[in-house]
């Protein structure tokens, strides 16, 4: 029989504002008010009484994301962007990388285009990484450290910092591009720390027009607007595989007007 407080704890709990989707600069100015809460009114009634507030807010955060009704809005509203920043919330992605121009894209006048070599040679690597699955071995190539981790299907711990993929569609991308980047002794790519690594590959996924996973067509091109706690409306570039329906692209764009 399932416990009846971990029903309850279901019915209160706001998926979209705890577990993953936690905003750590909202929880900690809703712990912080309320400490404030308590702390007044343990100045009135008492610490039996300030204990029993303290430990209601705490409840409500840990269950409902947030105390205070409109938490997201008014912590972009008020919190510095160097204080964001503290958290992992930039209110923008850094600019995309280019520094693979004339190695696996060319210019054209729609934007540009994966070179005709180096988009076989990524495509065969792909269907060799497919059958073989990508390992701990080919994450450590794409980032250019000794080892990587597994944690999780397309999770990766690095110096104790976890890196996951989008999908397992966009991870087989990144490794088998990466692969081909190596052997061909790249120096610009060569020359990549971790997270430019991460960047540029993720660029180099918008010029693909079928899923690595199944081979698909991608329906790429669409936007969708989303509202992301402390930060602004972001205009999202998504381009998911019309066949398995896995997606290949997130890429935050210009915001909306």
């Amino acid at each position: 029989m399932r416990n009846p407080l971990a029903a309850v704890g279901d019915r209160l709990r706001r998926p979209e504002y705890t577990g993953e989707n936690r905003c750590l600069p909202c929880t900690v100015v809703n712990v912080v008010i309320a400490a404030i809460i308590a702390a007044a009114v343990t100045t009135v009634v008492g610490v039996a009484g300030g204990a029993v507030v303290l430990v209601g807010a705490l409840g409500v955060i840990y269950f409902r994301g947030y105390l205070v009704p409109g938490t997201p809005a008014f912590t972009v509203r008020y919190l510095p962007p160097w204080l964001l920043g503290l958290f992992g919330k930039e209110l923008r992605l850094p600019e995309p990388l280019e520094p693979l121009g004339g190695t696996a894209v060319r210019a054209t006048p729609e934007g540009g285009r994966l070179l005709d070599p180096f988009a076989s040679a990524w495509d065969d690597r792909i269907e060799r990484l497919r059958a073989d699955g990508v390992g701990e071995e080919d994450v450590a190539t794409l980032l250019g450290i000794p080892t990587a981790s597994n944690v999780g299907e397309t999770a990766y711990v690095v110096d104790e910092r976890l890196r996951r993929w989008l999908s397992e569609s966009a991870l087989l991308a990144d490794a088998a591009a990466a692969a081909v980047l190596e052997e061909r002794g790249d120096e610009s790519w060569a020359s990549l720390g971790p997270d430019e690594r991460v960047a540029a590959l993720r660029d180099l996924r918008k010029y693909r027009d079928t899923c690595p996973l199944c081979g698909g067509e991608l329906d790429a091109g669409e936007t969708e607007t989303i509202e992301t706690c402390c930060t602004e409306s972001e205009r999202v570039l998504m381009a998911t595989c019309s066949d398995c329906d896995v997606r290949l692209v997130e890429d935050v764009g210009e915001r909306p007007t």
